[in-house]
């Protein structure tokens, strides 16, 4: 006897995203290698680059047409797919080497009477459907990580019918991954599932999981804990796993590693509101970390999972000079554990254990020789290794194969390959050039078997790309400035060039580049903690504060808060003899002034406008006029960073998905769904979004404000003013603020609804405004107005009329006012000096 379905209300606008699904059906499937056409012109943006296909996605293209997939039986719908307020069933993932995928879903609906309903299905892969086990469409418009639509109509007649979708798509790297099927005409439907199990129990553990949220957002010791928020009928036994999900699935918005727990960890909710503790923090390395949770109901498991930030295992460079904490680094990189190539060079630097070094060596030599993506970050250091201490330090045959794994890496587009390594954006290119240029040098007269070049024959062609690269970068700057997850990939090529190469022209160009990169990190950072606006970020990067690659080269650099684990770069700058230029001390710590304004751009046409205003307490960063009224990708446009705790800081996007911690490029916080209109003049930022500017699903924008971490956070009217230490904060939105009250960002999160807003940023300090309250009688005379129709926010500043317009900008007294100076070179000025170009 079949159980009975469990009903939710389904109307036109709506999707199905309560599904049955199966298992994860998974292959690597790399295609046949050949070269790739080599189209990079240099010219490097953010955002998605249209590569043409790869091989593996050429081989799959031919394999749809003769595929005739069969849906399974019934029992291998094991799992439970709760959508919450996504409306994408959506399993994006980030896969190493190309891997196809594929799933099936089933849910049911029910008519009142016999119709012929419209669906628009959305998918990013290939979507079979069928209905009532007859195959109804197929859409497969395979444009990788593009979203297409198609219409569908349904015959439904009264009463029961079963819809089952097969998603699959080949998996290269980031991939979007998910189906959409959602109604737009139909009346007197239900949509469902059939499961083994009680309704109601199903829909109660449904609630369950939904409800649940970390007790915190960020956990610095003790016990990490998890409360719900809904009661249930009965109790509900729920596992936390101790990897990234129960399907082995990742992003790139949360840490790789596994939670370093002894299994899985169970815990029974009773009751509303009961606390329960999970694991202690104490050891946990610092960073971002998913956790995922399943509830075994019936015959069936429901999933469900979290982000969180664990900063438990920090301490500080506190050493006076650099040579000190270039000394303390070393020291603490050579006894933490970890696997980072970068390390290993670290240790056969220091007379480090073979055993740990060739363990090291080992887990590089199968990222390589696999050519998973990435590898380009990897043989980087490796080669390092061998041009200054082949030979010593480990087995003679595991130096044989560090030779043999140089001389057979794929060095560029124009060679033979069928795998995901990414060869397009400005770090990735960057790394191939280094890489290429010293493995030709290191070995010139050998012939590299899978190009069948020699070593010379790969120096000079490495050589003339690393010339174009610098020409480019120097020329625009950097298109992923202030990255605190790319800046550290860069000097992984840098302080590889610099230290290495034969040519003293590129050593040059390295050395001077390297040095831009500091003086920038400096301006963006609070304590040797880099913050701000930035070209390209992760969620990862927002809620980690310093465990970050650019956060431990800060800290080696400035001194700070330094976290294990994250060493790749930071161990590269550790065993050089490079030191930042002498500026970077006075723009990083004020150095007895009240604050610091910067401008200048970076990017392609000088498309990133970058302005920072700064005390020692808090910072106001943001980027202007950079793709206003497009759709995003990884920009972090404007925030607030407080300096009296790291994690303090606060921001604004419009969602680009609404799966929390879910691995879109953008993310729920995670830069912005559409790109606002930014303009900043002083201690002020503004921004303008219009979401009609695309047929975005998404209809808010919304703010984080940490206030579990400050003094005071408190909401008046469409303010809401934050203080922490001697640094203040307030926003103000164009729409009555909705704190949220459920919810992992519950009391932290602050949505503005509809599609025109306007957001006002404003930045103080004890040093700057006095108290808090006086700062709190500045942002409220500042009397800003939002105009939807004319799509502009105006202020009062300065005895002027400031405003920000959507299509024209910044505006003072109505006159536009351009941005300045237009130079890739930092200018800035102390306490409202002229400002004048950084020397360094």
């Amino acid at each position: 006897m079949q159980p009975d379905p469990v009903w939710w209300p389904l109307r036109a606008g709506e999707s199905l995203n309560r599904w049955l699904v199966t298992a994860p059906e998974s292959e690597i499937y790399p295609g046949v290698a050949r070269p790739h056409p080599d189209q990079v012109d240099y010219r490097f943006v953010n955002g998605w680059v249209a590569t043409g296909d790869l091989p593996c996605r050429e081989a799959f293209r031919k394999l749809l047409p003769r595929l005739d997939p069969v849906p399974p039986a019934a029992a291998a719908f094991s799992e439970v797919y709760l959508g919450g307020e996504n409306p994408r069933v959506d399993f994006t993932t980030f896969c190493f080497r190309p891997t196809r995928i594929a799933r099936f879903a089933r849910a049911l609906v029910r008519a009142d009477e016999a119709q012929s309903a419209g669906f628009e299905i959305e998918t990013c892969g290939a979507v079979h459907v069928w209905l009532d086990g007859r195959k109804v469409a197929v859409h497969q418009p395979l444009d990788r990580n593009i979203p297409h639509t198609a219409r569908i109509d349904l015959a439904l007649p009264a009463g029961v019918s079963e819809i089952t979708v097969r998603l699959e798509d080949l998996h290269e790297r980031d991939t979007s991954c998910f189906f959409r099927l959602g109604l737009v005409s139909g009346q007197g439907l239900s949509a469902g599932i059939r499961a083994d199990v009680d309704p109601a129990r199903l829909k109660d553990v449904e609630k369950t999981l939904a409800a649940l949220r970390t007790t915190r957002l960020f956990h610095q010791e003790g016990k990490l804990a998890v409360v719900c928020d809904h009661g249930p009928a009965e109790p509900v036994e729920v596992v936390l796993h101790d990897g990234q999900s129960a399907d082995g699935s990742a992003t790139m918005n949360v840490l790789a590693d596994r939670l370093p727990l002894p299994g899985p960890v169970r815990f029974t909710v009773t009751r509303a509101g009961e606390v329960h503790e999970l694991f202690d923090v104490a050891g946990i390395p610092p960073g971002c970390y998913a956790l995922s949770f399943s509830v075994e109901a019936g015959a069936v498991r429901l999933q469900s999972g979290l982000g969180t930030t664990i900063m438990g295992d920090v301490a500080r460079l506190g050493g006076a000079d650099l040579a000190a904490r270039k000394a303390e680094a070393r020291t603490r990189i050579a006894a933490e554990p970890g696997t980072s190539i970068s390390r290993a060079l670290l240790l056969l630097q220091e007379g480090g254990a073979e055993e740990e070094v060739a363990r090291i060596f080992r887990h590089t030599l199968t990222g390589i020789d696999e050519r998973h993506d990435c590898a380009d970050f990897w043989i980087l250091p490796l080669i390092w290794a061998w041009r200054d201490h082949a030979g010593s330090g480990l087995p003679q045959p595991l130096w044989d194969e560090v030779r043999r794994a140089i001389l057979n890496f794929r060095y560029w587009l124009d060679e033979p390959g069928n795998d995901v390594m990414w060869f397009w954006s400005e770090n990735h290119a960057f790394c191939f050039h280094v890489a290429q240029f010293l493995a030709g040098d290191t070995f010139p007269g050998e012939v590299f078997p899978n190009s069948g070049r020699t070593g010379a024959g790969h120096r000079e062609a490495a050589r003339a790309r690393l010339h174009r690269w610098f020409d480019s970068v120097e020329d625009h700057g950097l298109a992923e400035w202030n990255s605190s997850c790319y800046y550290p990939i860069d000097l992984l090529g840098l302080f590889t060039l610099e230290a290495c190469s034969p040519d003293a022209g590129l050593k040059a160009r390295a050395k001077a580049l390297i040095d831009s990169i500091f003086v920038m990190t400096a301006l963006h950072s609070l304590d040797g903690m880099p913050v701000g606006s930035q070209g390209r970020v992760y969620e990862k990067e927002l809620f980690a504060g310093p465990a970050t690659e650019l956060g431990a080269v800060a800290a080696i650099a400035f001194g700070g808060i330094w976290c294990p684990g994250h060493e790749r770069a930071a161990a590269l700058f550790a065993v050089s003899d490079y030191a930042p230029p002498a500026a970077c001390s006075a723009l990083h710590r004020l150095e007895g002034h009240d604050r610091l304004e910067a401008r200048y751009v970076q990017g392609l046409n000088q498309n990133a406008k970058l302005a920072l205003w700064k005390t020692a307490a808090v910072q106001l960063s943001a980027v202007t006029g950079h793709r206003t009224g497009d759709p995003g990708h990884q920009q972090h446009v404007a925030e607030i960073q407080f300096a009296a705790h790291p994690l303090a800081r606060s921001w604004i996007s419009h969602p680009g998905e609404l799966k929390v911690w879910g691995g879109g490029r953008p993310s729920y916080w995670m830069a912005n769904g559409t790109v606002p209109r930014v303009c900043m003049a002083g201690n002020a930022a503004a921004l303008v979004y219009d979401l009609d500017r695309h047929a975005h699903p998404v209809r808010f924008t919304h703010l984080f404000a940490p206030a579990e971490l400050l003094d005071d956070c408190t909401g008046e009217g469409q303010w809401l003013f934050q203080r922490i230490g001697e640094g203040y904060a307030a926003i103000w939105a164009s729409a009555p603020m909705e704190r949220l009250e459920t919810g992992l960002y519950k009391g932290q999160e602050w949505r503005c609804h509809g599609a025109q807003a306007g957001w006002l940023m404003v930045a103080g300090s004890a040093a700057t405004h006095g108290s808090f309250a006086g700062f709190r009688d500045a942002a409220l005379a500042l009397a800003p107005a939002f105009d939807a129709a004319a799509l502009r926010l105006d202020w009062q500043a300065d005895g002027a009329r400031l405003s920000a317009s959507f299509s024209g900008g910044l505006l003072r007294d109505g006159a536009a006012e351009p941005f300045a100076p237009l130079s890739v070179t930092p200018h800035a000025g102390f306490d409202g000096a002229p400002l004048k170009a950084v020397e360094f």
